[in-house]
């Protein structure tokens, strides 16, 4: 479908089409609000200042993105400068400055939206935000591209409440912040297609404002942004022979790698002060394939799922799968726009000619010619290039690209026949309620979450009130940052208390690089009298301990400081943290 003019912006029609529009927005952002407060259970105040997943295994990541909220919080994690927590690291102040982070100004925004409404309502407020703008920006789009207004809402109402981006809240909330992507079909379109776009116009410095924003977040999606941006050009260079369209294309990448430099300002400067400090975090070329993007994962539904039946297969194929499968699921709408991408697809190249084939399913299967299990991403693994090591995340570009098409090919389809068209889009706005909202969380699992959050605030908050302000605390298992687990406990669990102290500091949180030059591996090594007394001298007031990284749960270690004299101890409510009190 081609993009027509819109009508004459003091036209009476033009002014229906606006009000019908904003009513159409209203209730859209509305409904997908409805929604993801029934998928989380989020009905009253306390259920907001809760986090929907905590210490959970698959999710653990969550302590360590609360974490770097509590740090922009505290003036900690600035964009553009150096991140020292001084509450960690301790005797020093862990340096987070090499760790190469893209999405520093969502991340900091976060942490200053904490400041009024503390760290677990700041992280449910940015993931509504998420799905309310994914959902908002998927529809402007559709409009743009001509979609009638059930279609354009029903196209929202799908990609706003994706499963992925419920599968990758709320411990990965940088990941699942995808409301950028629908603009990349609009840019995709003007690079592709004559005239392109020309230099200085107005598309050319919109262009550049959405690929500049864009290299503000996620580099994933930065990543695909450029790729197909840069064969949209090549491609429509080749045939109009438009050297100022290419020129804006290659301007359009500019903008992305603009913004990905500035954020990376302060991670290169660090290297260049530092020089032999390697990044703070390490892709090995196993996990490229265990998250790869796989085919069949777009169709298997959540764990979450409403319906029993599908719940039960997805159990099934987990249980059978040797790779990892992320919650790539597209839902069943999408699951039937994608079959139509590439129904189309087949039937003009049977019936027509292959160069009628949808724009789209070139893009879609591009995607998985890089990110698949042993595609081009994997290839350049092999040599070193592992940075990109979850292709999966890319599935919600394919579904973005095949719901618009779908949607533009309904708005089509039902163009002389509204009423029923109406009819057929309330019908599968339904479809996707009960597809796409989760299962939410039952009495007894908030419960449970509540119930270690609170055990973890009570342990912090005695161990403030037992030791002085700036009083530093060794944590055992000794664990470097980040992504660094041991067994038994996984690799932000040691931040658990830094959430909810601010005169305490705390031994975890030094980099990798820091830990190889360090001494806190060493220390673990020599007898227990003499650990005691070099903490001492290092001015340690006290002894963190998680028993879930000891075979005996640290007994064995606590009798030895019994027997040392340092009996006074800290326990918290649920068991599982000890605090033992040097002085």
């Amino acid at each position: 479908m081609t993009v027509q003019p819109l009508p004459a912006s003091n036209s009476p029609q033009s002014t229906s089409r606006t009000l019908h529009d904003f009513a159409a927005v209203g209730m859209l952002l509305l409904l997908v609000a409805f929604v993801w407060c029934a998928g989380w259970g989020m009905w009253s105040s306390r259920d907001w200042n809760e986090p929907t997943a905590y210490s959970e295994i698959r999710q653990s990541d969550v302590i360590g993105m609360l974490a770097v909220f509590k740090a922009a919080r505290d003036g900690h994690q600035n964009p553009l400068a150096q991140k020292t927590i001084p509450e960690l690291g301790a005797p020093d102040q862990a340096d987070w400055t090499s760790i190469p982070t893209i999405e520093e100004v969502p991340l900091y925004l976060t942490g200053v939206l904490a400041r009024f409404t503390g760290l677990f309502a700041a992280l449910n407020i940015k993931l509504l935000l998420g799905h309310l703008l994914a959902a908002l920006t998927f529809y402007l789009v559709a409009r743009y591209f001509q979609c009638s207004i059930p279609w354009a809402f029903l196209g929202g109402f799908a990609y706003g409440l994706a499963p992925f981006i419920f599968s990758e809240s709320p411990h990965h909330s940088v990941v699942a912040f995808v409301w950028h992507i629908p603009l990349f079909l609009v840019i995709w379109k003007w690079v592709s297609t004559p005239p392109g776009i020309t230099p200085m116009s107005r598309r050319f410095w919109l262009a550049i404002a959405v690929a500049f924003i864009t290299g503000l977040q996620n580099i994933y999606y930065t990543n695909i942004f450029c790729q197909l941006t840069l064969l949209g050009g090549i491609l429509l260079f080749v045939r109009e022979r438009s050297k100022p369209a290419l020129l804006s294309t290659f301007a359009v990448i500019g903008g992305s790698a603009a913004a990905f430099a500035l954020m990376n300002i302060d991670t290169w400067m660090y290297q260049l002060s530092n020089q032999g400090a390697s990044f703070g975090i390490e892709r090995q070329f196993r996990w490229m394939e265990i998250y790869a993007l796989k085919l069949s994962d777009l169709l298997i539904p959540l764990s979450t799922h409403q319906s029993a039946v599908f719940r039960d297969f997805n159990l099934n194929h987990a249980q059978q799968i040797v790779l990892s499968n992320e919650g790539t699921y597209l839902g069943l709408i999408g699951i039937a726009s994608l079959l139509l991408v590439f129904g189309i697809a087949a039937y003009r190249v049977i019936f027509r000619s292959p160069k009628s084939i949808p724009a789209e399913a070139w893009q879609i299967l591009w995607i998985f010619a890089v990110f698949t299990t042993g595609g081009l991403n994997a290839i350049s693994g092999i040599f070193g290039l592992t940075l990109f090591r979850a292709g999966y995340r890319l599935s919600i570009v394919i579904l973005a690209i095949a719901l618009l098409f779908a949607m533009q090919q309904a708005a089509k389809y039902f163009a002389g026949r509204k009423k029923l068209g109406s009819l057929v889009a309330t019908a599968l706005t339904l479809i996707v309620i009960w597809d796409q909202m989760p299962l939410a969380p039952n009495h007894q699992e908030k419960a449970l979450r509540a119930l270690q959050v609170q055990s973890d605030r009570d342990f912090a908050k005695a161990m403030e009130n037992a030791l002085p302000d700036g009083a530093m605390i060794f944590q055992l298992p000794v664990m470097s940052f980040p992504e660094a687990p041991v067994p038994g406990v996984s690799p932000y669990e040691h931040l658990r208390p830094y959430l909810y102290t601010d005169s305490l500091r705390y031994s975890f949180g030094s980099t990798k690089q820091e830990m190889e030059t360090g001494w806190q591996s060493q220390l673990v090594n020599l007898p227990l009298n003499k650990t005691i007394e070099v903490l001492r001298r290092q001015g340690f007031g006290a002894i963190y301990i998680n028993r879930k990284g000891f075979p005996d749960k640290g007994e064995a270690l606590l009798l030895g400081l019994a027997e040392a004299g340092l009996a006074e101890k800290i326990e918290s409510k649920a068991g599982d943290l000890v605090c033992v009190i040097l002085n």
